[in-house]
């Protein structure tokens, strides 16, 4: 170690009279001579160029204070160029991406360092969320059945009664504090780095368009009989996001590329078994948002191409912006909208005809509080009615069960508006509706549904919550 400033001026000329051209060793001797009071020297006796009054390399006319944080070469404004560690020279810039993962090849960029934005939507959505969150636990509960359907919750009978807008709402709410913080770790996640990578105007594009894609998957093949929320359509999105930039730099990002696509790929399948086991999750729009983020993302990945080059400086466009590539989120609109309308004339048809066929059945059985009934369902898909009072706020509930049924058991209110629901996965367990809480005084029907080809019998209980 060099303690005295005499020893240091003293190494450091003698690193500048092997290599004068070293410009970090010139500043450095400038320094040491001005803490020492002389006047800043080259090794052979010449004023210093960078040193007292440094000028830009590529500008001599140009005085800076301004110097490249990678080689020390003084740099003016407008050779500077930023990084997320400091300004950076251009020659430096340019060799930087040349050895970024691959070189440049047949013109064209990695764009993995060359964030396009600063994350935005990133934090606006997440404090959206959370401020959507915190209302509804304020207004009676996040996992309160009838607040979700007040805050816009993806329900399907009022979807069929022309609430469309159901399908973009139900993006920002979420069914508990748990459901928002997984939601909440995803988002933090993907988010960031993609809307870095894709920029601001295509990450929300892609974001929204995914978890409108999950939520109208989820209403065609679950059907209006049922009813969901949450942001995890749209985070899967970004997930498939994720996975489109890296299949289409695979040949560019290397084994690192390849890490990170087995990784997303594996936390789809994990997510998926989890979703039918452990935590239950609307799986169907997790998979409608993920496809639909591999696709829009696949489609508007950056695609920068350099179209002019010298030794310094590269002119550089991206052929995947936005601006060139109008059609996609527009071809994906249309293409939301036909999906939508083809699921809601079916389940619009269904409707009615399960409709009528409740009314003609209505009077198939009664059901009192602390009565458990026996019934036997002939095949699959067949429905057996049960009819009961009750009052406003009463907490009810309702248990299925039986040595040989497989199916679910739903709750409606007179107006054939769907309430609650369970099933039975497997013969001999059971399916509980838990403490529903009715919301008006009338007449309520319990649907018992068998699941299985055989024939299968099974009791059902009424109790109420004293």
């Amino acid at each position: 170690m060099v303690d005295s400033l005499e020893e240091k001026r003293d190494y450091l000329s003698r690193a500048l009279s092997l290599d004068p051209g070293r410009a970090e060793v010139q500043a450095a001797l400038a320094r040491v001579e001005q803490k020492l009071g002389l006047t800043p020297s080259l090794a052979d006796g010449a004023p210093a160029t960078g040193a007292a009054s440094p000028h830009c390399y590529r500008h001599p006319e140009v005085e800076t204070g301004l110097r490249c944080n990678r080689c020390g070469k003084p740099i003016c404004p407008k050779c500077a160029q930023r990084s997320p560690v400091g300004f950076r020279c251009p020659d430096c810039v340019l060799e930087l991406e040349n050895r970024y993962y691959s070189q440049v090849k047949d013109g064209q960029l990695n764009p993995f360092d060359r964030p396009l934005a600063k994350p935005f939507f990133t934090y606006v959505l997440l404090g959206l969320n959370l401020v959507v969150w915190l209302a509804m636990e304020l207004a009676g509960g996040s996992t309160n059945g009838e607040v979700l359907v007040r805050f816009g919750a993806n329900y399907g009978p009022l979807i069929l009664e022309g609430e469309i807008w159901r399908l973009f709402t139900s993006m920002f709410l979420h069914i508990g504090g748990q459901h928002l913080a997984f939601n909440s770790v995803g988002l933090v996640a993907f988010g960031f780095e993609m809307e870095r990578i894709f920029g601001r105007l295509r990450y929300i594009a892609i974001y929204l368009l995914a978890g409108l894609f999950g939520n109208v998957a989820s209403f065609a093949l679950k059907g209006p009989m049922h009813y969901s929320a949450g942001a995890s359509g749209a985070i899967f999105g970004l997930i498939g996001m994720n996975l489109a930039f890296f299949l289409y730099y695979r040949h560019r990002t290397g084994e690192y590329g390849r890490q990170r696509r087995n990784m997303v790929l594996v936390l789809i399948m994990v997510s998926l078994v989890l979703g039918y086991s452990v935590m239950p999750a609307d799986n169907v729009a997790h998979l409608g948002g993920a496809l639909a983020g591999l696709v829009l993302g696949y489609l508007l990945v950056p695609r920068y191409r350099v179209v002019t080059a010298t030794e310094t400086e590269r002119t550089i466009v991206d052929r995947g912006s936005l601006l060139r590539r109008w059609w996609v989120p527009l071809l994906a609109t249309a293409l939301l909208g036909g999906s939508f309308w083809v699921a809601d004339r079916f389940w619009q048809a269904a409707w009615t005809e399960s409709a009528a066929d409740m009314e003609a059945t209505l009077s198939a059985g009664q059901i009192s509080y602390g009565q458990t009934v026996s019934g036997e369902l002939p095949a699959e898909d067949f429905v057996d009615f049960w009819a009961f009072t009750g009052q406003a706020g009463e907490a009810v509930t309702i248990t299925v069960s039986g040595d040989t049924f497989f199916g679910f058991i739903e709750l409606w209110d007179a107006d054939y508006e769907f309430l609650d629901g369970a099933e039975v996965m497997a013969p001999q367990q059971e399916a509980v509706v838990n403490q529903q809480v009715l919301p008006t005084s009338g007449t309520y029907l319990i649907l018992v549904t068998s699941m299985d080809e055989a024939p299968a019998s099974y009791e059902l209980t009424l109790s109420r919550r004293e």
